[in-house]
């Protein structure tokens, strides 16, 4: 009662004007206005006041940033909201599971959010519910999207229609079904851009290379038209010159992402990129101005990327101290970051191996989800190499590694049986299930599964 009591205080003294305390109007012209910071005071305070729709536009704002640490608080918020009996907060719950769940787990809590506000009446769970069975078919195999995608149709929505077309590719049909699968996309490919790349898949798989350069135009004039975004024609651009793509379209990428620059800094990235993939497009002073120019307008991607080109030494001779100070910069968003901070101390790029460092920095990447830390440290622990040989901690990790399906890890733990007794091997298997439960609470996902119980 003191919670409620105290909200409804407060907004009354919001409405009669008292610009010092927090109010609902002023957060959302706040963010309209792209003062997030701003927004996200506002609304942190009327959400811990309890007020739901507070609650979910602050789980709104989290949900569109890019990090860990971002998805927990926006689960956070969500939850609290839902815990009041919100509708909002169970499809949004649903989605952001769906959308960025990390794990098995993760994406069944998505399921069961998306079905339960749908049977609250709230239909824009229907398609993130069908992308998450595309997206993921092994994981449910009792669902039968088709059910699913034929309800959106018979509703009107063109989503089911891009759906239907997604279904048939992951299927194997896309020579079978070539012209349906057009006559489903051609008319919603710029309402639902995802529709691009299916039909520049048909055209190049069928050879139609008019029709392919044609969609490219309309792409390339719809954009500069305003009626696709940035974000949409980088990834059609991005997919055009991937492993993905039916014939690589690799000029088409470079014109495309050029097109994109300097305002869309994931272009100049993703340009910079391809010339390292493609060295013909320009030389290596090229790919570090561009790259420079990413990081310094805040894309940590870059600085990954950097980190990467002077650890490797691909096209710029190696520099560990470079290396090392772009990945300290990347390490906040990418988990990769901390794995190749450790493989520069294991390999003693700055002159001697600095084992220890290797070790801590691989263990940070490992429990942040990067598989193939937990191989290396496995290696690490087997082979002793500067720190004393540990065969439980080996096998251990080696078993977590196997678990995120590394093939090398495999392998491994195949050389090590003929040295293991089976009590080491038992223990061992305690140690990575104690571990991995130990990740799954760091990243909020046991306390979550605690509070569904407790409410069920």
């Amino acid at each position: 009662m003191i919670h409620k009591a105290s909200t409804a205080m407060l907004l009354m003294l919001g409405i009669a004007g008292c610009s010092s305390l927090p109010d609902m109007e002023r957060a959302e012209r706040e963010a309209e206005a792209g003062n997030l910071g701003a927004a996200r005071a506002e609304l942190t305070k009327l959400a811990e006041f309890g007020l739901a729709d507070a609650q979910v536009e602050l789980g709104d704002l989290y949900s569109d940033e890019d990090s860990d640490e971002a998805f927990r608080k926006a689960l956070h918020w969500y939850q609290a909201a839902a815990e009041q009996g919100s509708d909002r907060a169970l499809s949004r719950l649903g989605k952001l599971y769906a959308r960025d769940g990390k794990s098995v787990t993760q994406r069944g809590k998505g399921e069961f959010y998306l079905k339960k506000a749908m049977a609250a009446g709230d239909d824009s769970a229907l398609m993130p519910l069908i992308e998450l069975y595309l997206d993921h078919p092994r994981e449910f195999p009792e669902a039968d999207p088709v059910q699913w995608i034929q309800r959106a149709r018979q509703k009107g929505d063109p989503s089911g229609d891009l759906a239907l077309a997604r279904y048939y590719i992951m299927n194997g049909q896309l020579q079978a079904r070539a012209g349906e699968i057009v006559s489903l996309c051609e008319p919603i490919a710029i309402s639902h851009p995802d529709c691009l790349i299916i039909l520049a898949r048909v055209y190049l798989e069928e050879r139609q290379n008019d029709r392919f350069d044609a969609l490219v135009t309309r792409a390339r004039e719809a954009w500069e038209q305003g009626k696709i975004d940035d974000r949409d024609l980088y990834v059609f651009a991005r997919w055009l010159s991937d492993d993905e793509s039916p014939a690589k379209q690799v000029a088409v990428t470079n014109d495309l992402y050029q097109l994109l620059i300097p305002d869309y800094v994931p272009a100049i990235t993703g340009r910079a990129r391809l010339i390292m993939d493609n060295t013909y497009l320009a030389d290596a002073e090229e790919v570090i101005r561009l790259l420079e120019t990413s990081r310094s307008q805040g894309d940590l991607k870059a600085s990954l990327t950097l980190a990467r080109v002077y650890e490797r030494g691909r096209i710029v001779p190696i520099d560990a101290r470079k290396a090392i100070e772009y990945a300290l910069e990347a390490r906040e968003k990418y988990p990769s970051a901390d794995y190749l901070l450790g493989r520069i101390y294991k390999r003693g790029y700055l002159g001697e191996p600095e084992p220890r460092k290797a070790r801590d920095y691989l263990l940070k990447a490992a429990r942040r989800g990067y598989a193939k830390a937990d191989y290396v440290l496995a290696e690490m622990f087997w082979e002793g190499k500067g720190i004393e040989v540990n065969k439980l901690y080996a096998w251990s990790f080696a078993l977590l590694a196997n678990e995120a399906g590394l093939p090398r890890a495999r392998e491994l733990l195949v050389e090590m049986v003929p040295q293991m007794p089976r009590a080491l091997e038992q223990a061992a298997e305690t140690l990575a299930n104690r571990e991995l439960a130990a990740r799954r609470e760091a990243s909020g996902e046991a306390g979550e599964t605690n509070r569904q119980n407790q409410g069920s």
